[in-house]
């Protein structure tokens, strides 16, 4: 959750500049984040099980990550993670597996079509950020700079 600090004498200092800068940055992240969601739905998928597919992939644990740290990384609770991973599985996109060491622990894999779905919008994505990414580095470094 995030939290709103008290307000200062140093607000009062903020710029039209300031307001532009902020934003411009919304803007390019949400420019970048609709073209994830769009990216996702021509997959097949809901931008959240993109999101998981990358997470489990990200994590990049031996035997997969568990439910509970795929929780965490999106910041979901672990219900909620649990019902994407379902729903995921039900796809054939990852499979799960009882832990090694600690069978109580349930892991997570990607399939070959879930690696292959993975693979496709994350190069997608990473051609989106090469042609727009500039943008969204120059409105942060315009914030960032900012006194």
């Amino acid at each position: 959750m995030a939290r709103v600090r008290q307000r200062t004498a140093q607000d009062d200092d903020l710029t039209a500049a300031d307001y532009r800068s902020l934003g411009a940055f919304r803007y390019q992240i949400r420019r970048f984040l609709h073209f994830s969601e769009e990216a996702a739905k021509a997959e097949g998928l809901e931008p959240q099980q993109h999101q998981m597919l990358l997470a489990v992939r990200a994590l990049d644990e031996p035997e997969g990550p568990t439910v509970g740290s795929l929780a965490e990384h999106l910041i979901i609770r672990h219900h909620s993670a649990v019902g994407l991973i379902d729903r995921l599985a039900e796809r054939g996109l990852v499979e799960r597996t009882r832990g090694q060491e600690d069978r109580r622990q349930v892991r997570v894999r990607l399939t070959a079509e879930g690696e292959g779905k993975l693979r496709r919008l994350s190069t997608a994505h990473r051609e989106e950020l090469r042609t727009s990414g500039r943008m969204l580095v120059e409105t942060l470094g315009g914030l960032l700079s900012t006194k």
